[in-house]
Protein backbone atom coordinates (compact mmCIF):
# COMPACT_ATOMS: atom_id res chain seq x y z
CA UNK A 1 0.00 0.00 0.00
CA UNK A 2 1.64 3.50 -0.86
CA UNK A 3 0.62 6.80 -0.06
CA UNK A 4 1.84 10.71 0.68
CA UNK A 5 2.23 12.30 3.12
CA UNK A 6 0.82 16.20 2.65
CA UNK A 7 1.74 17.79 5.59
CA UNK A 8 2.54 17.25 9.47
CA UNK A 9 2.62 19.05 12.82
CA UNK A 10 4.11 17.90 15.99
CA UNK A 11 3.50 20.06 19.81
CA UNK A 12 5.95 18.69 22.41
CA UNK A 13 8.21 20.21 24.81
CA UNK A 14 10.78 22.52 23.42
CA UNK A 15 8.88 22.67 19.58
CA UNK A 16 5.26 24.31 18.81
CA UNK A 17 4.84 24.37 15.48
CA UNK A 18 6.34 22.32 11.75
CA UNK A 19 8.84 25.33 11.73
CA UNK A 20 10.84 24.80 15.03
CA UNK A 21 10.59 21.10 15.12
CA UNK A 22 12.14 21.10 11.77
CA UNK A 23 15.10 23.46 13.08
CA UNK A 24 15.57 20.57 15.95
CA UNK A 25 16.19 18.07 13.57
CA UNK A 26 18.55 19.94 11.58
CA UNK A 27 20.84 20.17 14.51
CA UNK A 28 18.84 22.49 17.48
CA UNK A 29 18.62 21.80 20.72
CA UNK A 30 15.82 22.01 23.23
CA UNK A 31 17.08 19.37 26.06
CA UNK A 32 16.66 22.95 28.43
CA UNK A 33 13.02 23.99 27.01
CA UNK A 34 10.05 23.69 29.03
CA UNK A 35 6.47 22.42 27.56
CA UNK A 36 4.32 25.88 26.39
CA UNK A 37 0.65 25.25 27.02
CA UNK A 38 -1.20 25.94 23.22
CA UNK A 39 -4.13 28.08 22.74
CA UNK A 40 -5.30 26.97 19.81
CA UNK A 41 -7.12 30.64 17.98
CA UNK A 42 -9.62 28.59 16.25
CA UNK A 43 -11.26 28.18 19.96
CA UNK A 44 -12.96 30.55 21.80
CA UNK A 45 -10.63 31.79 24.97
CA UNK A 46 -13.46 30.61 27.04
CA UNK A 47 -14.03 27.30 25.01
CA UNK A 48 -10.56 26.87 25.56
CA UNK A 49 -10.33 26.92 29.01
CA UNK A 50 -13.10 24.90 29.25
CA UNK A 51 -11.38 22.21 26.73
CA UNK A 52 -8.20 21.20 28.78
CA UNK A 53 -4.91 20.50 27.37
CA UNK A 54 -5.55 17.22 26.29
CA UNK A 55 -8.15 18.90 23.81
CA UNK A 56 -6.12 22.16 22.87
CA UNK A 57 -3.16 19.99 22.07
CA UNK A 58 -5.26 17.88 19.60
CA UNK A 59 -7.34 21.01 17.69
CA UNK A 60 -3.97 22.58 17.49
CA UNK A 61 -1.90 20.00 15.82
CA UNK A 62 -4.73 19.15 13.48
CA UNK A 63 -4.98 23.18 12.33
CA UNK A 64 -1.12 22.85 11.71
CA UNK A 65 -0.94 20.11 9.98
CA UNK A 66 -3.55 21.20 7.45
CA UNK A 67 -2.00 24.49 6.97
CA UNK A 68 1.28 22.66 6.51
CA UNK A 69 -0.06 20.35 3.83
CA UNK A 70 -2.26 23.23 2.08
CA UNK A 71 -5.50 21.02 2.50
CA UNK A 72 -9.46 22.34 3.34
CA UNK A 73 -9.80 21.83 7.04
CA UNK A 74 -13.39 21.90 6.56
CA UNK A 75 -13.52 18.87 4.27
CA UNK A 76 -10.89 16.70 5.56
CA UNK A 77 -11.83 13.13 6.82
CA UNK A 78 -10.15 12.72 10.27
CA UNK A 79 -8.89 9.67 12.60
CA UNK A 80 -7.86 10.52 16.25
CA UNK A 81 -6.05 7.93 18.52
CA UNK A 82 -4.84 8.33 21.96
CA UNK A 83 -3.29 5.59 24.37
CA UNK A 84 -5.19 6.49 27.61
CA UNK A 85 -7.26 9.80 26.83
CA UNK A 86 -7.48 12.58 29.05
CA UNK A 87 -6.15 10.84 32.18
CA UNK A 88 -7.06 13.97 34.67
CA UNK A 89 -10.21 13.91 33.82
CA UNK A 90 -10.93 10.47 34.12
CA UNK A 91 -9.06 10.59 37.76
CA UNK A 92 -11.40 13.98 38.49
CA UNK A 93 -14.98 11.97 37.50
CA UNK A 94 -13.40 8.30 39.58
CA UNK A 95 -12.41 10.77 42.63
CA UNK A 96 -15.83 12.46 42.73
CA UNK A 97 -17.82 9.42 41.63
CA UNK A 98 -16.40 7.79 45.19
CA UNK A 99 -17.66 10.29 46.77
CA UNK A 100 -20.99 10.61 49.22
CA UNK A 101 -22.02 13.23 46.94
CA UNK A 102 -21.72 12.11 43.60
CA UNK A 103 -21.40 15.97 41.97
CA UNK A 104 -19.77 16.40 38.49
CA UNK A 105 -18.53 19.20 36.30
CA UNK A 106 -21.27 18.84 33.18
CA UNK A 107 -18.24 20.64 30.81
CA UNK A 108 -15.41 17.92 32.28
CA UNK A 109 -18.52 14.89 31.98
CA UNK A 110 -18.53 16.61 28.42
CA UNK A 111 -14.89 16.72 27.83
CA UNK A 112 -14.38 12.98 28.96
CA UNK A 113 -15.32 10.84 26.23
CA UNK A 114 -12.51 9.96 23.60
CA UNK A 115 -14.40 11.96 20.31
CA UNK A 116 -14.45 15.13 22.65
CA UNK A 117 -10.58 16.39 20.76
CA UNK A 118 -12.13 15.40 17.34
CA UNK A 119 -15.87 17.46 18.17
CA UNK A 120 -13.81 20.76 19.35
CA UNK A 121 -11.78 20.26 15.78
CA UNK A 122 -14.69 19.72 14.12
CA UNK A 123 -16.64 22.97 15.59
CA UNK A 124 -13.26 25.17 15.60
CA UNK A 125 -12.46 24.11 11.76
CA UNK A 126 -16.24 24.19 10.33
CA UNK A 127 -15.95 20.30 9.52
CA UNK A 128 -18.47 17.55 8.94
CA UNK A 129 -16.12 15.05 7.59
CA UNK A 130 -16.88 11.77 9.06
CA UNK A 131 -14.35 11.34 12.12
CA UNK A 132 -12.81 8.25 14.00
CA UNK A 133 -11.27 7.49 17.06
CA UNK A 134 -8.61 4.89 17.51
CA UNK A 135 -7.34 3.62 21.43
CA UNK A 136 -4.95 0.75 20.98
CA UNK A 137 -2.62 1.58 24.43
CA UNK A 138 1.17 2.26 22.98
CA UNK A 139 0.16 0.83 19.43
CA UNK A 140 -2.41 3.85 19.15
CA UNK A 141 -0.51 5.85 16.68
CA UNK A 142 0.79 2.65 14.37
CA UNK A 143 -3.49 1.76 14.17
CA UNK A 144 -4.19 4.94 13.77
CA UNK A 145 -1.87 5.43 10.89
CA UNK A 146 -3.29 2.51 9.30
CA UNK A 147 -6.66 3.71 9.69
CA UNK A 148 -6.45 6.62 8.00
CA UNK A 149 -4.05 5.12 5.20
CA UNK A 150 -6.68 3.18 4.30
CA UNK A 151 -9.40 5.79 4.59
CA UNK A 152 -7.48 7.90 2.29
CA UNK A 153 -7.13 5.25 -0.38
CA UNK A 154 -10.81 4.19 -0.04
CA UNK A 155 -11.86 7.59 -0.37
CA UNK A 156 -8.73 8.87 -2.69
CA UNK A 157 -8.82 11.88 -0.76
CA UNK A 158 -6.40 13.51 1.87
CA UNK A 159 -7.11 12.29 5.63
CA UNK A 160 -5.73 14.05 8.38
CA UNK A 161 -4.24 11.74 11.60
CA UNK A 162 -3.84 13.20 14.90
CA UNK A 163 -2.11 11.50 17.90
CA UNK A 164 -1.99 12.62 21.10
CA UNK A 165 -1.40 11.97 25.03
CA UNK A 166 -0.90 14.13 28.25
CA UNK A 167 1.59 13.28 31.49
CA UNK A 168 -0.43 10.91 33.77
CA UNK A 169 0.06 10.43 37.37
CA UNK A 170 -0.92 7.70 40.18
CA UNK A 171 -3.06 5.32 39.69
CA UNK A 172 -2.53 5.57 36.05
CA UNK A 173 0.77 5.77 35.96
CA UNK A 174 1.33 2.57 37.26
CA UNK A 175 -0.56 0.98 34.65
CA UNK A 176 0.73 2.61 31.78
CA UNK A 177 2.99 5.41 32.77
CA UNK A 178 3.34 9.13 29.99
CA UNK A 179 5.95 11.48 31.13
CA UNK A 180 5.68 14.15 28.62
CA UNK A 181 2.90 15.85 27.27
CA UNK A 182 2.81 15.20 23.09
CA UNK A 183 0.70 15.44 19.69
CA UNK A 184 1.80 14.69 16.14
CA UNK A 185 -0.78 15.11 13.39
CA UNK A 186 0.21 14.03 9.81
CA UNK A 187 -2.32 14.99 6.22
CA UNK A 188 -1.77 11.60 4.35
CA UNK A 189 -3.74 10.92 0.55
CA UNK A 190 -3.42 8.24 -2.17
CA UNK A 191 -0.40 7.66 -4.02
CA UNK A 192 -1.65 9.36 -7.20
CA UNK A 193 -3.30 12.31 -5.59
CA UNK A 194 -2.02 15.52 -6.91
CA UNK A 195 -0.31 17.87 -4.45
CA UNK A 196 -0.40 21.45 -5.05
CA UNK A 197 1.88 23.75 -6.55
CA UNK A 198 5.51 23.91 -5.03
CA UNK A 199 4.08 21.51 -2.24
CA UNK A 200 6.81 18.87 -1.04
CA UNK A 201 4.87 15.71 -0.55
CA UNK A 202 6.72 12.77 0.79
CA UNK A 203 5.70 9.48 -0.64
CA UNK A 204 5.95 6.33 1.55
CA UNK A 205 5.34 2.87 1.03
CA UNK A 206 3.69 0.74 3.34
CA UNK A 207 4.30 -3.11 3.93
CA UNK A 208 2.69 -5.48 6.53
CA UNK A 209 4.72 -8.00 9.10
CA UNK A 210 2.87 -10.42 10.96
CA UNK A 211 4.60 -11.78 14.13
CA UNK A 212 5.66 -10.22 17.39
CA UNK A 213 5.87 -6.37 17.02
CA UNK A 214 9.58 -4.76 17.09
CA UNK A 215 10.51 -1.92 19.94
CA UNK A 216 10.14 1.30 17.70
CA UNK A 217 13.49 2.69 17.10
CA UNK A 218 13.56 6.38 18.77
CA UNK A 219 14.31 9.57 16.56
CA UNK A 220 17.76 10.49 15.66
CA UNK A 221 17.60 14.00 17.48
CA UNK A 222 18.30 13.81 21.21
CA UNK A 223 16.09 16.02 22.42
CA UNK A 224 13.27 13.99 20.53
CA UNK A 225 14.14 11.09 21.63
CA UNK A 226 13.96 11.72 25.37
CA UNK A 227 10.25 13.22 24.66
CA UNK A 228 9.40 9.78 22.08
CA UNK A 229 10.69 7.64 24.87
CA UNK A 230 8.34 9.06 27.47
CA UNK A 231 4.99 9.32 25.06
CA UNK A 232 3.12 6.50 23.14
CA UNK A 233 3.01 8.82 20.85
CA UNK A 234 6.28 8.97 20.26
CA UNK A 235 6.78 6.23 17.07
CA UNK A 236 4.18 9.36 15.54
CA UNK A 237 7.20 11.79 16.64
CA UNK A 238 10.12 9.25 15.20
CA UNK A 239 8.01 9.06 12.01
CA UNK A 240 7.65 12.73 11.41
CA UNK A 241 11.58 13.58 12.14
CA UNK A 242 12.42 10.73 8.71
CA UNK A 243 9.61 12.72 6.80
CA UNK A 244 11.30 16.09 7.35
CA UNK A 245 14.60 14.73 6.61
CA UNK A 246 13.09 13.50 3.34
CA UNK A 247 11.09 16.71 2.65
CA UNK A 248 14.50 18.99 3.52
CA UNK A 249 16.67 17.21 1.27
CA UNK A 250 18.41 15.06 3.86
CA UNK A 251 17.11 11.79 2.16
CA UNK A 252 19.28 10.58 -1.29
CA UNK A 253 17.80 7.03 -0.98
CA UNK A 254 14.87 5.61 0.70
CA UNK A 255 14.64 4.75 4.55
CA UNK A 256 12.92 2.03 6.41
CA UNK A 257 11.01 2.62 9.49
CA UNK A 258 8.64 0.20 11.27
CA UNK A 259 5.91 0.84 13.77
CA UNK A 260 3.69 -1.52 15.79
CA UNK A 261 -0.08 -1.29 15.09
CA UNK A 262 -1.27 -4.06 17.03
CA UNK A 263 0.77 -7.11 19.66
CA UNK A 264 1.34 -9.14 16.61
CA UNK A 265 1.32 -6.48 13.80
CA UNK A 266 3.41 -4.09 12.46
CA UNK A 267 3.64 -1.38 9.25
CA UNK A 268 6.53 -1.83 7.41
CA UNK A 269 7.49 1.88 6.02
CA UNK A 270 10.08 2.64 3.04
CA UNK A 271 9.80 6.78 2.81
CA UNK A 272 11.19 7.97 -0.17
CA UNK A 273 13.11 11.38 -0.64
CA UNK A 274 11.01 14.09 -1.41
CA UNK A 275 10.25 15.93 -4.52
CA UNK A 276 8.57 19.43 -4.88
CA UNK A 277 5.67 19.39 -7.21
CA UNK A 278 6.54 22.32 -9.60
Amino acid sequence: MNFKVLGLSAWGRGFTSPAELAALVDGGDATEAEFVVPKPEAISSRERRRAGLLINLAVMVAHQACEDGRVNKAEVPSVFVSAMGDTDITDYMCRKLAQPEKMLSPTKFHNSVHNAPSGYWSISAENRSPSTFVGAAQHSFGAGLLEAVSQANGADGPVLLVGYDIANKLPFSDVFAIAEHLACALVVAPEGFEAQSSQQAVDVSLEFAAGDAPQPQPPETPALAAIARANPQGVGLALIEKLLQARNGKLDMPVGYTLPAARSLALQLSIQPAATVD
